[in-house]
């Protein structure tokens, strides 16, 4: 007596295949998440002191946009050399930047921590509902990249700002670690190579 073939295995076994990948990169950043938010949980209460509370909220509010028309002012006010070429990848890089962002940010649907821990409370409101990657961490690296390589010696203040705002967020309990570093990763990924391209060494 002959067995019927079984097409759901074999149907099974390339599914298994295509969605693995998927499934494991979910799997790591659901076990990190875990970590990271004990990190947030430990942060996050440093905003009861005023003077964090309000820094972290005027650095948020100008990173949702707020200061990159000032920054673009600074490029040309400043002594750098070809501000224009500076100010051309610094867009050009904001803007393949977010192509990928947007689709990060809905493949990988990761909840902010103040949702996934209602003990914590966001300070400011929040631009879209999902975490990952730091879209702020990502877009002020995109624009200070660029100024970085056409004046190295800036390079410690870019530094600084990035640090500066990682921290914010994480207050703010609107991301991870991971976030925020995802977010500085890609946009340097970017800016690097169109710096490199388009402002003069």
């Amino acid at each position: 007596m002959s067995l019927p073939f079984r097409r759901p295995k074999q149907s099974q076994t390339s599914e298994t295949i295509v969605l693995a990948p998927t499934s494991r990169w979910r799997c790591t950043l659901l076990r990190a998440g875990r970590l990271e938010l004990i990190i947030v949980q430990r942060i996050a209460p440093l905003a009861r002191y005023r003077i964090v509370r309000f820094t972290t909220n005027i650095i948020n509010l100008l990173g949702n946009g707020w200061v990159y028309a000032p920054l673009a002012g600074a490029i040309f006010l400043a002594q750098i050399r070809d501000p224009l070429a500076v100010l051309q990848a610094a867009l050009l890089s904001t803007l393949i930047a977010h192509l990928f962002y947007r689709v990060l940010k809905h493949r990988v649907a990761r909840l902010r921590p103040f949702d996934r821990d209602p003990a914590l409370q966001s300070l400011t409101k929040v631009l879209d509902k999902y975490s990952f990657p730091s879209g702020h961490c990502m877009t002020l690296t995109t624009a200070l990249v660029p100024i970085a390589h056409a004046a190295p010696a800036t390079l410690p203040l870019v530094a600084g700002a990035l640090a500066l705002l990682a921290l914010c967020r994480l207050i703010a309990a609107h991301h991870y670690p991971s976030d925020v570093l995802a977010g500085i990763g890609l946009g340097a990924a970017i800016a690097l190579p169109v710096s490199a391209w388009l402002v003069p060494a």
